[in-house]
């Protein structure tokens, strides 16, 4: 992309305004002028760094990356605005450079008062004019500045010769050596006014003498300087380039005429901003800096942490006081100090509050430490989760719970679950806790009658309130929350996948599935080494881990979910149970809200636990539940003992029964009522007084279901009853399929060995055919003996079965191979014989002898060999379906066609018998 000349230009002009603004108030460039410096080309940066005395090469931080490669950028800028721009990338790398050099700096602990004369950060610069005070004694090469007015004006520059007199014009010379600049002003004015009547003059100070001081000692440049009659010794320090790294900032001298004059100390200076002894030097005048006396550290909670210089005498409370004195956060009653003594390092302990600790002497090289106060209050109450407010209040003696909760409307949340809370409470100074499990409501609402139980708090109790079930406040503030904590470390953001969703959620199953990661309970978030995935986890196991002592992250309490805001607790019994201690953690499995591992708490017992689980669902079996308890190690079998015991959760609850104490490592098994969840539906059609879908129980028989229909209406015709089940279609399906493959193999076979073309039509037309069937699942029923009360022909009804009850049937259908297949009116007494003969007698291809009859009710009648046209054997009823099945044999002697002509006629039938109503 090429950039127009006026962007340039304009940018150039801002860019210089910027850098004048920036010289004049010795401030470095801004971040837009930096980034506006590395746009341009590398090789301007280098010839503008080249110019300005810079060696881009020698400048770490530079990145060839942040600067634009593009040669059509420097054609089109003019050099002066290159130069400009230039001028400002070397200033940024400069800038780059002393960034990545603050953290060590900042690490070191350093000598206070030594930067006071750094050049890089004082503006001390000898001035030539400035106020001449009124003591000023003149000397030779003083000059002064004489201007007459009056009747006449004049303006004269009067020079103090070697004897120090100066020549005052048409008067001569007059000695002013020796006196102060107030007295020589009014000296000379007094000889004008006198000497001419009509005239008055001014006196001011000119070009001041220039005089010679020796700076010597632990000076950084010692030697002779040439400096302005005004100098100071901190002004002829500053020209010097200051004290030495081994100079003392105490002890600086000022001798003259081998007299010592005036003894300087810098502390005076910084600590009282008393410059009473920065004497004004004179002509031979020697500054000497002597070497630094007794030097201390002192580090930790204190305003100035530094090394200080002492003078002789000075304490441990003049110390403090240098260093600024104690912060807020100090812990004054465990200072150490270090020091050296004959058998090495020795470390003493200093009570600060203690009147002598103020008067303790100090040597040389010693080191105080004072620690910060510890983060964890004594006197504190911690509430954490589904409150408005988690965090820590002051506790107070005889504090309870409502005084913390008063007001439920808004103290809690809209899904805070008040008939669960846990208190967590220290029992020693191991840090082992117990727990309490509390009525939430009847703890802090003081309105219920009779129902109020004042709840009682200690210092450092914890108290725990939960979400109802395993819900969440306001889940996507915790997630934004995590997202913004981990974002720098990974490398694709916006696009993480693993960033997306609930995060917590997530990455908490993975932690509580992770028996190594839980059993270590070390997450390491600044392990630079973990992949992004772990770095994630990591970070969320430490927010889980700290969530009842971070402040940060307790704030956050209310968005976390039951299981994951009882994970540091189990964490915490887990590990104060040892082999002579028991841990104090039970489970609750099956057919209630949250399943999982609970707290036992105080007095633990089974409704405790179903209340710590959010309660059983609807479903649950409460005549029966198991109780698995550990007894023993079973040392013999590498195993252990258990117990279980059936329980009624019924009785408990309701009072019957005398509630279970819990013990260690119980666990309760809560069934689901048998076939809760189970829907069966029946679906009764056809002539019942009430056909519709029915939803039957397990072991229901289907006279049962059509009693509940209503029973048959005046034309049902319980013969011809149709009854699908759909197991039976799939098993069909899978039948016909299986059926289906072996024909094609067959097919196939017949035409390769009869020399036909493999397109013979009429075989492939058939499985065609049979492939569009769908099977129907019928099942055979005597409708008629199961509404007589045989219990033998009855049977269950299953779901998704159908019943169909036909209207009364008064015809016989003729199919197959005969004349004119249809339907005949039925009339007794006629026999197979006499409908085939109705329907014209049989065809030439029929196969005579493999007549059968398909019955209304399903099954399948085949006449008597020998006797198959008598009458006794070929009694049809009405809705029965005679079947002249294809010879097959007639043409090809294919014996498996038999099956598919069955198949098709068996279908057919099924289907009509559907659709005849």
């Amino acid at each position: 992309m090429r950039l127009s000349k006026s962007f340039f230009r304009k940018l150039v002009v801002s860019t210089a305004a910027l850098l004048m603004a920036a010289s004049v108030m010795a401030q470095q460039p801004s971040a837009a002028q930096i980034e506006q410096f590395k746009r341009l080309p590398k090789a301007q940066q280098e010839a503008l760094a080249k110019q300005y005395g810079f060696d881009l090469s020698m400048i770490s931080g530079t990145s060839s990356a942040n600067r634009l490669q593009s040669q059509d950028v420097e054609k089109l800028m003019p050099q002066a605005d290159r130069d400009s721009m230039l001028l400002m990338q070397a200033m940024a790398d400069l800038e780059d450079k002393r960034k990545t050099r603050e953290p060590d700096e900042k690490e070191q602990l350093k000598r206070f008062g030594e930067n006071l004369f750094d050049a890089n950060i004082s503006t001390f610069a000898p001035v030539a004019n400035a106020p001449v005070p009124d003591n000023y004694r003149l000397g030779p090469d003083d000059t002064l500045l004489l201007q007459v007015y009056g009747k006449q004006s004049s303006d004269y520059e009067l020079v103090v010769n070697r004897e120090g007199s100066v020549n005052l014009p048409d008067l001569g010379p007059v000695n002013v050596a020796g006196l102060t600049f107030s007295q020589a002003s009014s000296l000379i004015r007094n000889r004008i006014a006198e000497a001419n009547i009509g005239l008055q003059a001014a006196v001011t100070m000119g070009q001041l003498r220039t005089i010679n001081v020796f700076i010597a000692g632990e000076a950084r440049n010692p030697g002779m300087y040439a400096v302005s009659a005004l100098t100071s010794v901190t002004q002829a320090l500053f020209v010097s380039g200051g004290v030495s790294e081994i100079g003392s900032l105490r002890d600086i001298r000022v001798t003259r005429s081998g007299q010592t004059v005036a003894r300087f100390d810098l502390y005076d200076l910084l600590l009282k901003g008393n410059n009473a002894n920065d004497i004004t030097l004179q002509h031979g005048d020697v500054v000497f800096v002597a070497p630094a006396g007794a030097v201390v550290a002192i580090e930790g909670e204190v305003r100035r942490p530094a090394y200080y210089e002492l003078a002789t005498g000075e304490t441990l409370g003049q110390l403090l006081t240098m260093a600024g004195g104690l912060q807020a956060s100090a812990h004054v009653n465990a200072v150490s100090l270090q020091r050296s003594g004959p058998n090495g390092r020795e470390l003493v302990n200093l009570n600060l509050t203690e009147p002598s600790a103020q008067s303790f002497a100090l040597r040389s090289g010693d080191k105080l430490v004072v620690p910060v106060l510890s983060q964890r209050v004594r006197d504190q109450v911690t509430i954490a989760g589904a409150v408005s407010r988690p965090g820590t209040y002051a506790w107070r003696s005889g504090m309870q719970l409502h005084h913390l909760l008063g007001n439920v409307w808004s103290d809690l949340l809209h899904s805070t679950d008040t008939d669960y809370a846990l208190i967590v409470r220290r029992i020693n100074n191991r840090g082992d806790v117990e727990v309490l499990q509390i009525n939430l409501l009847d703890a802090v609402d003081s309105s219920q009658p009779g129902g109020f139980t004042p709840v009682n708090l200690q210092p450092q109790d914890i108290v725990l309130v939960f979400h109802q079930v395993n819900l969440a406040y306001e889940r996507e503030q915790l997630n934004t929350f995590i997202r913004k904590a981990v974002h720098n470390k990974l490398s694709h953001f916006t696009e993480n996948a693993l960033l997306s969703g609930d995060i917590t959620g997530n990455f908490f199953k993975q932690i509580e599935s992770n028996s190594a990661l839980i059993a270590s309970t070390q997450f390491k978030f600044d392990d630079k080494e973990l992949s992004e995935q772990a770095l994630i986890e990591s970070f969320v196991g430490t927010m889980l881990q700290q969530l009842y002592v971070n402040p940060e992250y307790l704030a956050l309490s209310k968005h976390f979910t039951r299981r994951e805001l009882l994970f540091p607790l189990l964490q915490t019994l887990r590990k104060q149970s040892t082999d002579q201690r028991i841990i104090p953690i039970v489970s609750v499995s099956g057919d209630v809200k949250v399943p999982g591992e609970y707290p036992l708490a105080q007095g633990g017992n089974v409704a405790m636990l179903l209340q710590a689980a959010g309660g059983l669902n609807a479903s649950a079996y409460l005549p029966r539940a198991e109780l698995s308890r550990f007894l023993a190690q079973q040392i013999e079998r590498n195993g252990v003992e258990q117990q279980n015991i059936n329980i009624d959760l019924g009785a408990i609850l309701s009072g019957q029964q005398q509630d279970l104490q819990l013990t260690s490592r119980d666990r309760i098994n809560v069934f689901s009522t048998p076939d809760w969840s189970q829907v069966r539906l029946v679906n009764i059609k056809g002539e019942v007084r009430f056909p519709g879908t029915y939803q039957v129980l397990k072991g229901e028989k289907l006279s049962d279901v059509i009693k509940r229909a209503g029973g048959f209406t005046r034309d049902a015709y319980p013969y011809g009853a149709v009854f699908t089940r759909e197991a039976i279609k799939l098993r069909e399906a899978e039948q016909a399929e299986k059926l289906l493959s072996q024909l094609k193999s067959d097919v196939t076979s017949r035409i390769l060995t009869s020399g036909q073309p493999m397109t013979a039509p009429a075989p492939l037309q058939m499985l065609e055919e049979l492939q569009t069937l769908e099977p129907v699942g019928r099942m055979v029923i005597d409708l008629e003996q199961i509404m007589l009360g045989r219990a033998d022909f009855d049977i269950e009804v299953e779901h998704q079965d159908s019943l169909t009850i036909p209207r009364t049937q008064t015809s016989v259908t003729v199919m197959g191979e005969v004349q004119h297949p249809g339907s005949h009116r039925h009339r007794a007494g006629l026999s197979v014989r006499d409908y085939l003969a109705l329907a014209g007698g049989a065809r030439k291809r029929a196969d005579e002898k493999r007549v059968f009859v398909i019955r209304a009710d399903g099954s399948v009648m085949i006449p008597t060999q020998n006797r198959w046209f008598s009458a006794a054997n070929d009694e049809l009823r009405p809705g029965d379906t005679v079947i002249m099945p294809l010879d097959t044999e007639y043409k090809d002697g294919l014996s498996m066609w038999a099956q598919v002509t069955q198949i098709f006629y068996q279908t057919a039938v099924a289907l009509a018998a559907l659709n005849s109503f």
